[in-house]
């Protein structure tokens, strides 16, 4: 009980601290030494760290599962929102770090397992979409943003834990022969993120 409690007050500490990282200028931040509060970058990296440690410990350690789902599945929503509305520059920075941790914590509490494995491949899907359609450069841009969230999801929720290994090495080897190849500059240019997506799906289901 006393882990539990510990862990609790962790997430939520981490949860404060990554969302004034995010929302806060870093020079007003008194408590901040002068050289870290100049680079905001470093900043939100910290950020992401310790949203996605939040999440995964929020996951664990609340007992109202169905509570963590939903405040989950609205980090989801406000994610996508802060991504493809016209919001301030401020917010729409922020839609990534928002979307991972909420995939996280959501693809570990839910129980409609059917829909989110759905929902997160439906996701996944149009990301790629996105990554490879030459006419709007403005949605290759948030492609990472949904592959990221969507194989997070997939990878924890999928039953067939050797089809998700499968599914993260294809993009792994993908993403390497994009890299690796001189003749198509569009392949070239979208390995990295297939790269990243298959790491991140295949760290996820190691970790199962």
């Amino acid at each position: 009980m006393r882990k539990q409690k510990r862990n609790q007050l962790i997430a939520i500490s981490f949860f404060i601290i990554s969302f004034i990282f995010l929302y806060v200028k870093p020079e007003n931040i008194a408590w901040l030494p002068d050289r870290i509060a100049q680079s905001s970058v470093l900043l939100k990296g910290i950020s992401f760290v310790l949203l996605s440690i939040a999440a995964i410990l929020s996951s664990i350690a609340f007992d109202e599962k169905q509570r963590v789902t939903i405040i989950s599945a609205i980090g989801l929503v406000t994610g996508l929102g802060f991504l493809y509305l016209p919001v301030p520059l401020i917010l729409r920075g922020s839609a990534f770090h928002i979307l991972f941790a909420s995939a996280i914590s959501f693809g570990m509490t839910t129980t409609t397992i059917r829909l989110a494995t759905v929902v997160s491949a439906i996701c996944t899907c149009i990301g790629i979409g996105f990554l490879y359609q030459p006419a709007f450069p403005s949605l290759s841009g948030t492609a990472l943003y949904l592959l990221l969230p969507g194989i997070t999801v997939f990878s924890i929720v999928y039953s067939q834990k050797a089809m998700c290994e499968c599914i993260s090495i294809g993009l792994i080897t993908f993403g390497l022969i994009s890299l690796c190849q001189p003749f198509f500059m569009l392949f070239y240019q979208t390995g990295f993120q297939l790269l990243l997506v298959g790491l991140t799906g295949f760290i996820v289901v190691a970790h199962r």
